[in-house]
C-alpha cells in the first residue's frame, strides 16, 4: 500500500493550522523481477538420447539473429565464417520449422532444490518471458496453477500474476 500522505495549511494568515493524514486506497501487483542472468529454458518434452527433447526440427526455414539460449549446433558457421567483423558482423542460427513439437513446460516443482523461494520465482518469470518472445506455447504449473499450453498476452498474464501471488492466501 502507499504511504501516508500528511497535508497541512496555516491558511489564513497562520494563525490555524490544519492537518490531516490520507491514505490512498490503491492495490498494486508486483511481478518477481527476471532473474539474470537468463537461464536456457528446460528442454521440451520427453528428452531424446542426447539428452535434449526435438522442438520442429524436420524443415530447414532459413537464417535468422541468434538469440541467447539457442543450441549451439544450430549455429551457422558456413555464413558466420562469410562475415567481416570489421563490419560489425553478428553470430546467425539456423531456424526450423514443422515436425513433431515437444510441449515445453514451465514447472516450479521440477526446478532445483537448491534454489531459494525467490531465485525460483525469478526464473520461472524470465522463462515465461523468454517462451513468450520466442513464440513458443508453454504450459505453465506452479502449485494449484496448471495453465497451458498456450501463447499470448492472457497467458503470460496470468503466469505471472501467480508468481506475484505465490505464497498469498486466495483473493475471492
Amino acid at each position: 500500500a502507499a504511504p501516508r500522505v500528511r497535508l497541512v495549511t496555516r491558511f489564513p494568515l497562520g494563525l490555524f493550522r490544519a492537518w490531516s493524514y490520507w491514505q490512498p486506497d490503491a492495490r498494486v501487483l508486483v511481478y518477481p523481477a527476471p532473474e539474470l542472468p537468463a537461464q536456457p529454458l528446460p528442454a521440451a518434452g520427453a528428452a531424446s538420447e542426447d539428452g535434449h527433447g526435438t522442438v520442429g526440427l524436420d524443415n530447414f526455414a532459413g537464417i535468422r539473429s541468434y538469440q541467447a539460449g539457442d543450441p549451439l549446433r544450430h549455429l551457422a558457421w558456413r555464413q558466420i565464417a562469410r562475415l567481416d567483423p570489421a563490419l560489425g558482423g553478428q553470430l546467425v542460427t539456423k531456424h526450423f520449422e514443422g515436425g513433431a513439437v515437444a510441449e515445453l513446460t514451465l514447472d516450479f516443482a521440477a526446478l532445483p532444490l537448491q534454489l531459494d523461494l525467490e531465485r525460483k520465482l525469478a526464473r520461472l518469470a524470465r522463462w515465461v518471458l523468454e517462451a513468450e518472445q520466442r513464440a513458443l506455447p508453454y504450459r505453465f504449473r506452479l502449485a494449484q496453477h496448471d495453465y497451458g499450453p498456450a501463447l499470448g498476452d492472457a497467458h503470460r498474464a496470468a503466469c505471472l500474476r501467480a508468481l506475484a501471488l505465490f505464497g498469498q492466501p486466495e483473493q475471492p
